[in-house]
């Protein structure tokens, strides 16, 4: 049972199908096995979706990731619907992550989750990993078509904003 601390507390959403998410992202979370929600999931994605903020805790393996990227898939999705992003503009949400790695893996599973509504009709997002090992030139592209999401290791964030 999860320990649950706060002022005012949103309550628990015990099914991804009751957290509103579009049919096609509800679709891949089923094709990847994931048909209940976990602990942490139960009750981050409620406070996150809300609107409010969190520190969630949990254990590898937990679901956490799809507990900030889920909800920030869909500010990008709303956002992207009202008011389409012009080059250059954005990012809607800013991930950074301490390692490469962790940076990637959480790319990875942006990536998943994004492709399955724009093969359905909607608006498409653009992500950015921005890491350092990778091509600059590549990040910089993607910046100027606009971006939603950044997923990033400090280092090469400071870098790319040095160079504006």
């Amino acid at each position: 049972m999860p320990f649950v601390k706060g002022d005012d507390v949103t309550p628990p959403i015990k099914n991804f199908k009751d957290m509103r998410f579009p049919e096609p992202i509800l679709k891949k979370l089923r094709a990847k096995g994931i048909v209940q929600p976990t602990p942490i999931q139960v009750q981050g994605l409620s406070v996150i979706l809300s609107g409010r903020d969190m520190i969630g805790i949990a254990f590898t393996g937990s679901g956490k990731t799809l507990v900030f990227v889920l909800p920030l898939i869909m500010i990008a999705l709303q956002e992207e619907i009202m008011m389409p992003i012009a080059p250059g503009e954005g990012p809607f949400g800013l991930i950074i992550c301490p390692s490469r790695e962790l940076a990637r893996q959480i790319y990875e599973v942006i990536e998943q989750f994004i492709e399955p509504p724009r093969e359905n009709g909607y608006p498409e997002l653009r992500p950015l990993l921005c890491i350092g090992g990778v091509d600059m030139k590549s990040q910089v592209d993607v910046v100027k078509r606009g971006v939603h999401i950044v997923v990033a290791t400090p280092g090469r964030l400071k870098d790319l904003l040095a160079k504006k």
